[in-house]
């Protein structure tokens, strides 16, 4: 009983080639015209063409141009020509996907009179954005680079769009950073210049006190205190000379009395000649010491300010390419989809096995209704 049942549901391959031959204007007809059908419908008719650009970038890293180009042997420098980390790719990937990048397309290509839709009740930018993000993949490869494609119905459009997110995605980075980098410049522009309004109080200070007289207080009261201590001990010893000399007048000369007197006269000018420079000393040491001092430090801290604040500004004035363009987006020349031959043949394919299949379940019918019943 189980080899009879087993008999008739089994066929061999030259059965099925049989099958086929005698069905094989059916398999062939509904094969082609459902290929036909197929490949009608998905004409330029039907469905608009759509046109594939892509473009592949490496990020770059974040180094910075001060800290690139204008660090010191032997410190730590950053290598502009280094590719990204993935960090760095990371980051680009967020600003592709953003609403800003969407928003920037949305308005250079006008998208919604480019997508003809009805501008006159007025589109919303969540139709457009939905719109532009079936049009657009944003992925990173295997091998960590970034890859924009771009699908379009206008082949110039879909290129210039993918190159044009390329581009705005360094341009957006930049802009992030120049922003802090101009918060940054007002900082420090700001220390700068109180800076510099100090030194140069100091400097004004320092000016004026040489104008009275106070150029070098430690060279200055070295010589004056010296020639005042000269004087003085020269005039005393004098002094008591010349008291000796007119006590005992009667037996010495006239001149040797006059010459002792006019050194005490000599040695008590240079006294009074020095002593008022002694005072102006005195007066504007202290304020002499406190700027001199403090003006070697400042000028160290402007010489600091100076180096950051140079630093900062060619942060801000200046820009580097934040990717490295691997294949720029050109021109389509071969729609992408839809694949009108890639789609017919599969079509076909699929028909001719189903055509089969369906026969072969026909042929069988009799046999499994007799033996149901």
């Amino acid at each position: 009983m189980d080899k009879e049942v087993q008999n008739d549901y089994s066929f061999d391959i030259f059965y099925l080639i049989k099958l086929v031959l005698k069905w094989k204007w059916v398999i062939a007809g509904s094969s082609i015209l459902v290929s036909l059908i197929v490949f009608i419908f998905t004409g330029p008719t039907f469905i608009t063409p759509e046109y594939k650009a892509s473009v592949i970038f490496y990020p770059t890293s974040n180094a910075k141009i001060s800290t690139s180009l204008m660090t010191e042997p032997g410190m730590v420098r950053y290598n502009l020509l280094e590719f990204g980390t993935d960090e760095d790719g990371e980051q680009l990937l967020q600003i592709l996907k953003s609403d800003e990048m969407k928003l920037a397309v949305i308005h250079q290509f006008n998208l919604a009179k480019h997508y003809k839709l009805d501008t006159t009740a007025g589109v919303s930018y969540y139709t457009l954005k939905n719109l532009l993000g079936k049009q657009v993949e944003v992925e990173q490869t295997e091998y960590k680079a970034i890859q924009i494609t771009v699908f379009d119905t206008d082949p110039q459009i879909a290129a210039d769009m993918a190159n044009f997110i390329a581009y705005f995605a360094g341009y957006q980075k930049n802009e992030i950073q120049r922003s802090k980098a101009k918060e940054a410049l007002a900082i420090i522009t700001k220390e700068y210049q109180n800076e510099l309004q100090v030194v140069d109080l100091m400097d004004k200070t320092l000016l004026k006190l040489r104008e009275a007289g106070v150029y070098d207080y430690f060279e200055q009261s070295k010589q004056l205190n010296e020639s005042y201590t000269l004087n003085k001990v020269r005039l005393d010893q004098e002094t008591a000379i010349l008291k000796v000399y007119e006590n005992t007048k009667v037996n010495l000369p006239d001149t040797l009395i006059v010459k002792t007197r006019a050194r005490v006269n000599g040695y008590q000018a240079a006294i009074n000649a020095v002593k008022p420079q002694l005072d102006l000393l005195k007066k504007y040491g202290g304020i002499y010491l406190d700027n001199i001092n403090s003006l070697d430090l400042e000028r160290k801290k402007l010489s600091s300010l100076k180096s950051r604040f140079e630093s900062t500004k060619l942060d801000y004035e200046q820009v580097l390419p934040m990717k490295f363009t691997i294949n720029q987006a050109t021109k389509p020349e071969i729609a992408a989809r839809p694949r009108r031959g890639l789609t017919t043949g599969l079509v076909f394919l699929s028909t001719f096995l189903l055509s089969i299949i369906t026969i072969v379940l026909i042929e069988a019918m009799p046999a499994i209704s007799k033996k149901l019943s």
